[in-house]
């Protein structure tokens, strides 16, 4: 629905408050605004790319099974559920908080590359995947 004067008061005020903690940013560090406003939002788990780091994980987790296990505190046995995956799922995102997403994704691509050959319509999916990803830099 149509937001009121009073929320778009509220989130201007705020907009405006973040705009000069990122300008701050910008100057103390000598970073771009984009740059920074990039690692804010994935230092937040908040990167809206259109990929799901969590279905990639499933893929990176069954590779890397016992390492990911080990890092959660897990026995190498144990029965594998959504609830211990999402365990080890966070430790992983504590153990690269700044580069978690870039090493999923970095598994994803070279995943895809020494599989199988593609199909004409998954090549295409593939290219238009990577080709957001590349224009979001």
């Amino acid at each position: 629905g149509r937001r009121s004067e009073d929320a778009n008061a509220a989130m201007e005020k705020q907009f405006d408050l973040i705009d000069c903690a990122i300008n701050e940013l910008v100057v103390s560090t000598g970073m771009p605004t984009q740059q920074v406003l990039n690692l804010f939002l994935k230092s937040r788990g908040r990167v809206n790319n259109g990929t799901n780091h969590w279905n990639i994980y499933g893929q990176y987790f069954k590779a890397h099974r016992l390492r990911k296990l080990q890092r959660a505190g897990k026995d190498a046995n144990i029965i594998i559920t959504s609830t211990i995956q999402g365990e080890c799922y966070r430790s992983f995102q504590d153990a690269y908080p700044e580069d978690w997403q870039d090493i999923l994704d970095t598994f994803d691509e070279t995943r895809i590359a020494s599989g199988p050959p593609l199909t004409v319509a998954q090549r295409s999916q593939e290219f238009t995947r990577l080709t957001k990803k590349v224009t979001s830099m």
